[in-house]
Order: C-alpha cells, then sequence, then structure tokens
C-alpha cells in the first residue's frame, strides 16, 4: 500500500483537513470484511490505486465510490478478505506513520482470544523528514475512527466503556491526529468463545443413538441365533 499510503499522506501535508473512518467485521475463522471512508481535500481523485489493491491475493473488491463534496475527495471502500494475513498484506508501511497498522488475532487458552492492533503516526524522535514535516504543518484536530465488530463476547478491551457494546459486540476507538503524533496507538480486546454447547448436544445425540444401535444389534443378533437353533432343533 507503499503508494496510497504515500497519496494519503501527502495529501495530509498539502491538503489541510482529512477524516479517515473504517469498520471491520471479524467472522470466526479470521475472514471478514471492511468499510472504509476516507475524505481530503483535493481536485484530484485515484481509483487507480483502489483498482490495483482489489488484485491483492485474499482480497475481494466489492465496491467502492468516489464522490465530491465542494473541495473535498470523499472515498468509499468496501471489500472483503480471507484472512487477517490478507487484511494485513494490503499494507506496505511508510516510514513509522501508519494508520493501516497490523492486525494480530491470537488464541489463548481457556477459549480466550486476544485482538491487537497497532497504529502510529509517526515514532518518538523520529528522524524521518517527511513526518517531521507532516507533524510541524498540522494545523487543525482530526479524529481517526475505528469500529470493530466481533463474533465472540467481550471481556475486556482498552476503548472506552461507552464505545464497548457487549450486545452488538462492537468496539469503536478514535484518536486525535494531533495528540498521537509521534507515538503508537494500540486497540485491544479480550474475547472468549461460547461453550460450544451445540457440539455438545450433537455429540450426546449421536452417542445415544450409537447405544440404540449396537443394543439392537446385539437382540437382533440373540434373536436370530434363538430362531436358528429352534428351526434346527424343533421340540417334540
Amino acid at each position: 500500500m507503499k503508494r496510497l499510503t504515500m497519496l494519503v499522506l501527502s495529501l495530509l501535508v498539502l491538503a489541510g483537513c482529512v477524516n479517515y473512518e473504517e469498520e471491520l467485521w471479524l467472522n470466526r475463522d479470521g475472514s471478514g470484511r471492511a468499510k472504509l471512508r476516507l475524505l481530503h481535500r483535493s481536485p484530484y481523485e485515484n481509483p487507480e490505486e483502489i483498482l490495483r489493491k482489489a488484485a491483492l491475493p485474499g482480497i475481494s473488491l466489492q465496491k467502492y465510490d468516489i464522490q465530491r463534496q465542494g473541495a473535498d475527495a470523499v472515498y468509499t471502500i468496501e471489500f472483503k478478505f480471507k484472512s487477517i494475513e490478507a487484511f494485513n498484506n494490503v499494507n506496505d508501511q511508510l516510514g513509522a506513520a501508519d494508520f493501516w497498522g497490523k492486525i494480530t488475532l491470537n488464541k489463548e487458552p481457556g477459549r480466550r482470544i486476544t485482538f491487537k492492533r497497532r497504529i502510529a503516526l509517526g515514532s518518538p524522535d523520529s528522524d524521518d523528514e517527511f513526518e517531521n514535516i507532516y507533524s510541524r504543518m498540522q494545523t487543525e484536530s482530526r479524529v481517526w475512527s475505528y469500529k470493530l465488530h466481533v463474533p465472540w463476547k467481550i471481556v475486556t478491551s482498552n476503548a472506552a466503556p461507552e464505545n464497548i457494546d457487549h450486545k452488538t459486540r462492537t468496539i469503536s476507538w478514535s484518536f486525535d491526529t494531533n495528540e498521537m503524533w509521534n507515538k503508537h496507538e494500540y486497540m485491544t480486546v479480550e474475547l472468549k468463545k461460547s461453550f460450544p454447547w451445540m457440539l455438545v448436544l450433537i455429540g450426546g445425540v449421536v452417542l445415544a443413538l450409537t447405544v440404540f444401535l449396537v443394543h439392537w444389534l446385539f437382540r437382533f443378533a440373540r434373536k436370530s441365533h434363538l430362531i436358528e437353533r429352534l428351526t434346527h432343533h424343533p421340540e417334540h
């Protein structure tokens, strides 16, 4: 994503107001879908980079739209990904300014799963000239928003309590880019898989049917053996 990241960061420096919104849905197998909305002030649009990224392994572009709001270009992009690795591979980090970041999804004991995503808008004591120029030229506060839908029970998260919805299993974060410059930010969630009651029920039914079948076969074999004895040795 080097060209796209360069485009976005260049627009940040040259064009002023930028907003980034992302909504991400995760499936139990690590696949999922995402919806992005990027607004920047520019007279130009760049659909070629979107189509190029759609050709990456494991990425399936669903739709995209580019509209104008006065001097602003608004990109809306929706795509599916086959795995967390495919999602991460969309990123081609440019220096330490990494708004896309990287997701890890790890299985833990006790049916627990940890989600972590690291993003950055520069690193402490950075000597990257581009990053330093961007840092100096920021003139207004910008908020980048991320919303995550998960398929498991939410145990804990570093998101604000009012941004955690246990019923719908969604978590939201927002970051003021002025405050997060030259440091890393993390989005973390601890999740727990529900007990597989359905599998236990199915297993119990299969076991009961197996026991019944064995018992029936045993009785059928005994009955057949008894009939055979009576046939060959009838009583007088």
